[in-house]
């Protein structure tokens, strides 16, 4: 996909932004109206008193008068906004209830900074600069998402079924959360077929469709990243600096990438430290066992991968679902 597809997909995705702001800031009102119904009657005063200003000012022949009902009105503007916020506070809501919110309050979450010619916000060059560098052999998130999680495809058999249903809904409580989540990663191990791949494209979707950036990269493109940044030639996306910085960074496959020398183990550690440093949030899925991890990348890479303070690893057990 080309920038330029990729900006006319991150446009569409604000759009989509500004409209469940709008959804969002109508529930609010109404709820507000609801709880405390005088609040409906102030906001027609308010209406009404800034009609009235606009008409009463043009009236008025010198700058003097002007400036004097300007600030009339501006007094009882402030009274009626000071008895609607006492008025939230008793109904038990907040004094911006009535507020619209943005994910981004520089642009209003139109991707737009600055007067004409505008510019892109940081925000939106930011989630431009991940979706470029997302992994695209990994699409397929319309067929792999937690609404078409199908419990008749897993064996019920030693407790598979049970163990899926759990670790699915663990993930997508974390998806839901996010980034507010009770803890910052997940570690998906276990032998292949298990359902690793559809569990981190399920929290990718997730997390993505909530409007927030996200970047899932298989180990082999991770692992590319780590060697151009190494020789010093990580092209016009800045590769490794994305996977740091990715507000969500899901890599799957962990383990099949090359093992080369002053690369592979040095940047995924630095890699992970930062990223756990920055207090970033990661999912791993990896066919390794937590001890195989430890053998393969050395005690501080295990470390931060198996931290139990930071992270739920979760051991999947059962028939490869790809063989059934």
């Amino acid at each position: 996909m080309t920038r330029s597809e990729h900006i006319r997909e991150l446009l569409e995705e604000y759009a989509q932004q500004r409209a469940r702001n709008d959804e969002d800031l109508q529930a609010r009102t109404e709820e507000a109206f609801a709880k405390a119904p005088r609040i409906a009657r102030l906001r027609e005063e308010s209406a009404e008193l800034a009609l009235e200003a606009m008409r009463s000012i043009l009236t008025q022949q010198s700058v003097e008068q002007r400036a004097a009902l300007a600030k009339n009105l501006k007094r009882q503007g402030q009274g009626i906004n000071a008895e609607i916020r006492e008025l939230l506070m008793k109904a038990g809501l907040p004094e911006n209830q009535l507020e619209m919110r943005y994910r981004c309050n520089k642009c209003k979450d139109t991707g737009y900074v600055g007067e004409a010619p505008s510019r892109f916000c940081d925000c939106f060059e930011t989630r431009l600069k991940l979706r470029q560098y997302e992994d695209g052999s990994m699409a397929g998130t319309d067929e792999q998402n937690f609404e078409t999680f199908d419990v008749n495809r897993i064996p019920k058999e030693n407790g598979q079924l049970e163990q899926m249903v759990s670790t699915k809904t663990m993930c997508e409580q974390y998806a839901d959360a996010f980034p507010d989540t009770g803890f910052r990663n997940i570690l998906l191990t276990g032998a292949g077929g298990l359902g690793k791949t559809f569990l981190l494209n399920g929290i990718f979707e997730r997390v993505t469709a909530r409007g927030y950036s996200a970047v899932r990269i298989t180990a082999f493109r991770m692992f590319e990243a780590m060697r151009q940044q190494h020789v010093g030639n990580d092209g016009e996306f800045d590769g490794f600096s994305s996977l740091i910085e990715a507000p969500l960074l899901l890599i799957d496959d962990l383990g099949t990438e090359p093992m080369m020398r002053n690369i592979t183990v040095e940047y995924l550690f630095t890699l992970l430290n930062e990223r756990m440093a920055a207090k970033r949030h990661t999912v791993v899925a990896t066919n390794l066992t937590p001890i195989q991890i430890k053998e393969h990348y050395g005690e501080r890479v295990a470390s931060r991968l198996l931290d139990k303070s930071n992270c739920r690893a979760i051991l999947l057990k059962g028939k490869d679902l790809r063989s059934l």
